[in-house]
């Protein structure tokens, strides 16, 4: 079993107007939308990883203030096609996987496979990635449902998971 994993499309990432805008993430919407819609027509479920960080968390030292759990920038971004049925998983650290329920809820689904989109491709795509393929799931990154602010950086990252992790990069 498949599952999509769309992680930090949140209003302080992807809108102007948010704490920590990544230009070009709003270009991923209809792409993601896309790939929402064929995983629930083949009924395979979808996932939505996102940052929830406490008041004064240590990672605001490097990032600054974003994503502060319960505000409007930790929210996902409307235009994205989420339903009830969906996922949500909080995270407070760049993978998904890291001390959250992520793990157990693909195992409880019979979920061996997973595809990962969103931002930013070189910080917690690639985390997340990362602790996938350690936890023995296939990793399937969508190359055009990725984006991160530096280019060489994330050509790396898509690099290090298909060569070091034996991620596929579709």
């Amino acid at each position: 079993m498949r599952a999509l994993l769309v992680i930090d499309m949140l209003k302080d990432f992807v809108y102007e107007d948010g704490a920590l805008p990544v230009a070009g993430a709003r270009e991923l919407i209809p792409r993601i939308n896309r790939w929402i819609a064929e995983f629930r027509e083949k009924g395979e479920p979808v996932f939505f990883i996102c940052d929830a960080h406490p008041e004064q968390d240590e990672e605001f030292e490097v990032w600054g203030e974003h994503a502060v759990e319960g505000t409007w920038g930790a929210e996902i971004v409307d235009e994205l096609d989420r339903r009830e049925e969906d996922v949500i998983i909080k995270k407070r650290k760049f993978s998904g996987f890291f001390q959250t329920e992520l793990e157990a809820e693909l195992r409880k689904r019979g979920v061996d496979e997973v595809f990962l989109a969103g931002v930013l491709t070189n910080i917690c795509v690639f985390h997340t990635a990362i602790d996938a393929a350690m936890l023995g799931f296939r990793v399937k990154v969508i190359k055009e449902c990725v984006h991160a602010i530096d280019e060489k950086a994330a050509e790396w990252a898509l690099m290090h998971l298909q060569e070091v992790m034996g991620a596929e990069v579709i």
